[in-house]
C-alpha cells in the first residue's frame, strides 16, 4: 500500500533508511505550494501564521544557503596560480593557462602557506597520463614564485602537455599547460 506524498507524515519520512527515498519524499512536500503544502506546516496555519508565507520563507532560506556553494565553489583552482605571467583560468574539471608558456616559465602561487609542493605529470591530448613518463616535484619553501625548470631532479621538462597539482593550504590546484 503506497500513500501519497502530502498524506505522509513527517514521522514516516525520518524512520525510513533509505536516503535516495528520503530525499524522492522531501523534495517534492518542500516545492509543493498547494494548499495541502508541508504536513508539519498545515497545524500553523490554524494557529494564524499565513502558511502561504511559511512556505516561501522556508524556500527562500533553503535557495539563499546553497546559493553561495555554487557561486564560490572552485574545484580546481583554491587559489590563484600563474605560469609565464599567465593567470590559470578555472575551469572543469582542470583549470588552464591558454597559451604554451617556455619551458624556463616561471610559477606564482598565491598562498600564505610556508611550503608548497608541486606536481608536474606529462599528458596525452585526452589529458590523461603518459605511460612510462615520471612526474617532476618542484618545492616552494617559504617562497611563492620559482620557475618550472627547477625540478628537483634537475631535468627541464620537454615540450608537450601536462597537468601540473599544486598543493597548499591544504587545498589542490590542478592546471592544465603546454611547454612549446
Amino acid at each position: 500500500m503506497r500513500r501519497s506524498l502530502n498524506s505522509t507524515s513527517f514521522g514516516e519520512l525520518v524512520s525510513d533508511d533509505s536516503p535516495s527515498l528520503h530525499m524522492r519524499r522531501i523534495l517534492p512536500l518542500l516545492l509543493s505550494f498547494g494548499n495541502d503544502g508541508i504536513p508539519v506546516l498545515r497545524s500553523c496555519a490554524e494557529s494564524g501564521i499565513n502558511l502561504f508565507l511559511m512556505e516561501r520563507l522556508l524556500l527562500f532560506f533553503i535557495i539563499s544557503a546553497a546559493f553561495p556553494f555554487g557561486l564560490f565553489a572552485s574545484d580546481s583552482l583554491p587559489f590563484p596560480v600563474s605560469i609565464g605571467g599567465q593567470a590559470a583560468k578555472d575551469g572543469t574539471p582542470f583549470a588552464k593557462i591558454e597559451h604554451p608558456v617556455a619551458a624556463d616559465a616561471e610559477l606564482a602561487v598565491e598562498s600564505k602557506s610556508d611550503m608548497i609542493i608541486v606536481n608536474v605529470n606529462m599528458v596525452t591530448a585526452k589529458n590523461e597520463p603518459v605511460q612510462g613518463s615520471t612526474p617532476a616535484v618542484i618545492l616552494l619553501q617559504g617562497k611563492t614564485k620559482t620557475t618550472i625548470d627547477k625540478t628537483m631532479d634537475g631535468k627541464k621538462l620537454p615540450a608537450g602537455n601536462y597537468i601540473m597539482s599544486v598543493v597548499s593550504e591544504g587545498n589542490t590546484a590542478s592546471i592544465l599547460f603546454t611547454i612549446k
